[in-house]
């Protein structure tokens, strides 16, 4: 059974919003669209977003989106093309629209081989925490859940969609973006996520300086960031 959609997702169903006009033009190339990551999570946990940008996941290839959003957006952004990601603008709301992809990462970067999927569930499994692993279909809507990252809402809980150890073998980060959740949203993780990052910290010998900066920084602007800090 489908869960209610919160009323803080319900201006992207809206008709004539710039996000469902983006999911019509996909869909009349036979596309499906979701919205997915922090807008989906924070929209469940009742937190206003603090990323301005609207993620949407794909099975449209970076071309055939490019074609969609060419004239009907203000603006658009190519940088992340040979990631699976185009930017765009409409009526100043920020799209990053990604096609599904299924990732390969090499032992030594944290950059990944992109390869493409058709299916959200292979795309969901990619991400690094149950909790961003949910997504509402635009044409529907549909809540689309398949790791139980709804049930780890409710609970506070922190695990992710596939084991941890590949999980953060595929990106390191991901362990400090564990302390940051702990610390932002008072999630609690899991005791193999725990452990994962015990056995797995010199992995982060591969993350530049400047992406931990990052990830500290957003951490130490949390109401409480002890809880992050004790868990690092």
């Amino acid at each position: 059974m489908t869960p209610p959609v919160p009323p803080r997702l319900a201006r992207f169903l809206e008709p004539g919003s710039p996000t469902q006009e983006l999911a019509a033009r996909l869909h009349e190339g036979g596309y499906r669209t979701y919205l997915v990551g922090g807008s989906v999570r924070d929209a469940f946990l009742d937190r206003v977003a603090r990323d301005p940008d609207v993620d949407i996941a794909t099975d449209a290839r970076p071309d055939a989106v490019k074609q969609a959003v060419n004239g009907w957006a203000d603006a658009v952004w190519n940088q992340g093309e040979r990631f699976g990601t185009i930017g765009c603008e409409k009526d100043d709301e920020r799209f990053e629209i990604t096609t599904f992809r299924a990732d390969v990462y090499r032992p030594d970067s944290r950059k990944p081989e992109v390869t493409f999927s058709d299916a959200v569930e292979t795309d969901l499994s990619r991400r690094d925490f149950t909790v961003n692993a949910i997504a509402m279909a635009l044409d529907e809507p549909e809540i689309v859940d398949p790791f139980g990252g709804l049930a780890d809402l409710a609970a506070r809980r922190l695990r992710t969609p596939l084991a941890p150890e590949v999980s953060f073998e595929d990106d390191p980060l991901r362990m400090l973006r564990a302390a940051r959740f702990a610390a932002q949203l008072g999630f609690e993780p899991d005791a193999d996520v725990v452990a994962a990052m015990e056995g797995m910290r010199e992995r982060l010998q591969i993350i530049s300086a400047e992406r931990i900066r990052d990830e500290l920084s957003k951490m130490l602007l949390a109401d409480d960031p002890s809880t992050g800090l004790w868990l690092i």
